[in-house]
């Protein structure tokens, strides 16, 4: 048997849950956690072997070589993040976010200086409004900007000037609920696949080409409706997309 075939079961079961939204909420976390498991096995030997690296052959390497490691760690430490915010959301699934007063504008700013430094050759303009305040679980809110701020960053790479925004406007279908928005003028999408956006493991086909997972707004619907709220994207191929969130009833500061 191979090394991935445990995970690719797991995952498939997985897919197949989220997709059904059906099945005892303690079944869903036991599978999570067995998925986990499977995702942090890779991640301990990278860690390991770029503790290796560092510890007994960091004088072998340039000032590029020494980055990239930097890199590497970062790398395997937010993913190692980002299965525990997997295993967290479903072992939540069956309570209320854990409302707090949060700084949106200050979780947004951020993850974006980390995507910049993460990759400091693009030009990317980051406009993110100040100021605002909601009142989210804040364990859970910067997941929500991993995945969108991460997808803008990801979709507009083959632009040689790039603009990303983050900011909040109105709920058209609700009075007076606040709606937040993350923007870009990447690739975009189809609007007639806007329905296909937020299912798990879905990769629409103007993003065949771009590295990835299609967990990420699949997770961002996951935790936009613990809170109550809901979530919606627009888009036209070639012209970027805006992807739209509220936070159920609590209003924003």
């Amino acid at each position: 048997m191979k090394h991935d075939e445990p995970m690719s079961r797991s995952t498939l079961a997985l897919e197949d849950m989220l997709e059904r939204r059906e099945g005892p909420s303690d079944d869903l976390e036991a599978l999570t956690r067995a998925l986990s498991h499977e995702l942090r096995a890779p991640l301990r030997v990278i860690d390991g072997f770029s503790r290796i690296l560092r510890e007994e052959h960091i004088d072998k390497l340039d000032a590029d070589g020494r980055r990239y490691l930097d890199r590497i760690a970062e790398a395997a430490q937010t993913m190692d993040r980002l299965v525990e915010n997997l295993v967290d959301i479903t072992k939540r699934a069956k309570g209320d976010a854990r409302r707090s007063e949060v700084d949106l504008s200050c979780v947004a700013r951020r993850i974006a200086d980390r995507l910049k430094a993460a990759d400091p050759t693009r030009h990317v303009e980051v406009v993110i409004e100040e100021g605002i305040l909601v009142h989210a679980d804040a364990s859970l809110l910067p997941v929500v900007f991993e995945n969108l701020l991460g997808n803008a960053w990801k979709f507009t790479a083959k632009r040689e000037r790039a603009r990303i925004e983050v900011g909040r406007t109105y709920d058209p279908t609700a009075t007076n609920e606040t709606a937040y928005f993350v923007s870009d003028d990447g690739v975009g999408f189809d609007p007639a696949e806007a329905g296909d956006l937020f299912a798990a493991f879905q990769r629409l086909p103007s993003s065949d080409e771009f590295p990835g997972t299609g967990l990420g707004l699949a997770t961002v619907e996951q935790i936009v409706r613990r809170h109550g709220g809901r979530v919606w994207g627009e888009g036209c191929l070639g012209k970027g997309a805006t992807f739209y969130f509220t936070l159920g009833c609590a209003p924003s500061v």
